[in-house]
């Protein structure tokens, strides 16, 4: 069946159902752990708040975390397009090339906290200044806390990452290790404290809250803080079944992009703070901080990846990027 059909399908049963008797459930899909920390600072608060507000039109949330309705990260948009899910959280850069302005959040240099990048992702899509998604309703968008190199063999400068062989996610992170010297090697998020404490891999790219989730700063104990781009991620709605909400729980959807932008800052920012803090007082952890010439190499080595990004990106997107990011870090 054509997934333009499918969706209008959806709403016409959605539009039927809410004007029921019974309340209509939205199944949203979230393939983390329940009891990650984002499920319950993040997404619970947000669905109990929206389930609140829209009792009285007979609508409601439901969260199925921990892949309940698919555990393949990269199936959730699909799962959704297919009516398998109401609404999904997904991330862009696991279909490298599908979403191509949505490489700019990892590049090195731009953003330096999750702070910067959820507010500047959640505005430029509010602001139409980011395509993809077209097909389906946009209920949020936010990052991760700024990247960085988790390492067992230490990090002192530049010049210690070539060689060094680090976990990425996607197309974008390694092409950041290898303009780096490092080598790129794919793992899942589960494997990579295995990996690092079994010799396979030197580290990891990525933040400190993944890091402390993971248990990779269990493993790798020196953490090189440059600010190596962020991971962003969407919640997206199936456009029929949008289409057949009443206009009062549509409002409450457009509210939720905010909601959900605070939370993550408030929990994940803590968090962060927390992490970064206890490793530079524990004798047990190096953390580093580059100096302005470890800043300059990086800049220049990760320039051609720049290049690429917003050559494949829509025209004159990055300087928009980087304009708003200099807006809210004004405010």
């Amino acid at each position: 069946m054509n997934r333009y059909l499918k969706h209008a399908l959806a709403g016409a049963v959605l539009a039927i159902g809410v004007t029921g008797a019974q309340a209509k459930d939205l199944a949203f899909s979230v393939f983390v752990p329940a009891a990650s920390p984002t499920v319950s600072a993040v997404y619970q608060p947000w669905v109990d708040w929206f389930n609140e507000k829209a009792a009285p039109y007979d609508v409601a949330i439901k969260l199925y975390a921990g892949g309940t309705l698919g555990s393949s990260p990269l199936a959730q948009a699909q799962m959704v397009a297919d009516g398998v899910a109401d609404m999904a959280l997904t991330v862009p850069s696991y279909t490298p090339g599908v979403y191509p302005d949505f490489d700019m959040f990892e590049l090195p240099g731009y953003i330096g906290n999750v702070k910067e990048g959820s507010l500047a992702a959640l505005e430029l899509h509010q602001e139409g200044m980011l395509k993809g998604y077209e097909d389906y309703y946009v209920v949020a968008i936010y990052t991760s806390d700024a990247y960085m190199l988790h390492s067992k063999p230490p990090i002192a400068s530049f010049d210690d990452i070539s060689g060094k062989r680090f976990r990425v996610a996607g197309k974008i992170q390694t092409a950041v290790i290898e303009s780096l010297g490092g080598v790129a090697q794919n793992a899942s998020a589960g494997e990579m404290a295995e990996a690092i404490d079994r010799g396979l891999l030197d580290g990891a790219l990525t933040d400190a809250s993944v890091a402390k989730t993971f248990r990779v700063a269990d493993v790798a104990t020196n953490h090189y803080a440059a600010k190596l781009g962020v991971l962003v991620f969407t919640i997206v709605m199936n456009r029929g079944v949008y289409d057949g909400l009443p206009a009062e729980v549509k409002e409450l959807l457009a509210q939720s992009g905010q909601i959900i932008a605070d939370n993550q800052i408030a929990s994940y920012g803590s968090a962060i703070d927390r992490n970064l803090a206890d490793w530079e007082a524990s004798p047990d952890h190096t953390l580093v901080q580059p100096s302005e010439e470890d800043l300059a190499r990086i800049k220049q080595a990760v320039s051609p990846v720049i290049d690429m990004v917003a050559a494949a990106a829509t025209p004159g997107l990055l300087d928009k990027f980087q304009a708003k990011l200099d807006e809210i870090r004004a405010r």
